[in-house]
């Protein structure tokens, strides 16, 4: 795993520029409890793990044709390392990995 990997370092300009969303789509994901950025104050902070998750949360609603409600859905049943695609080398000390594959 990147050592930065949930490190929040990205703004919402920042973060939605990558996506290639403007930063109301992601203010809308997270009112709808798709995304969980860290504050600082007033201020959003998005991780690389925040990022790939958001990735495939557009992938769904964009290519997909999938609404919020079942996103939702999606991101309660879907593992992170199906959404990341995490090689097996990661999975194991990963303790959501550990918890789930018992």
């Amino acid at each position: 795993m990147e050592p930065n990997y949930k490190e929040p370092l990205y703004t919402i300009g920042i973060a939605a520029k990558l996506l290639g969303v403007c930063p109301a789509t992601l203010r809308i994901w997270e009112k709808n409890d798709l995304i969980n950025p860290k504050r600082l104050g007033k201020n959003r902070y998005y991780s690389k793990a925040d990022l790939d998750q958001l990735e495939h949360v557009k992938k769904l609603i964009q290519e997909k044709g999938i609404n919020i409600e079942g996103v939702k859905v999606i991101l309660k049943t879907t593992p992170c390392w199906e959404i990341k695609n995490c090689p097996p080398e990661i999975r194991n000390p990963c303790p959501v990995y550990k918890k789930q594959s018992k």
